[in-house]
């Protein structure tokens, strides 16, 4: 999953990745691997987690008129990232 970048100024960038609505529960060990090895590369290039969220963006319908149940199908996660020596 390739992130949108934003200059988020003094040597950092927001990253914001969003996976793919499947329709199924959100897979947070999947979501998280891919994040991470893109972190990864990043680090091999100077960058470095400085913070990071999720937002939850959608919820499966309710089940049986029960509001609230059901499972997230789809999250988007955000990661700024800054420079070495970025001040």
């Amino acid at each position: 999953m390739m992130p949108t970048e934003f200059d988020s100024g003094a040597g950092q960038v927001l990253a914001v990745y969003e996976p793919d609505d499947t329709g199924l529960e959100v897979d947070p060990q999947a979501i998280y691997a891919e994040v991470a090895a893109d972190a990864a590369t990043r680090a091999a290039r100077g960058q470095r987690i400085v913070a990071m969220t999720a937002l939850p963006t959608r919820h499966a319908g309710v089940f049986m008129g029960k509001a609230g149940s059901g499972y997230q199908t789809k999250v988007t996660i955000a990661v700024v990232y800054t420079s070495a020596g970025a001040t």
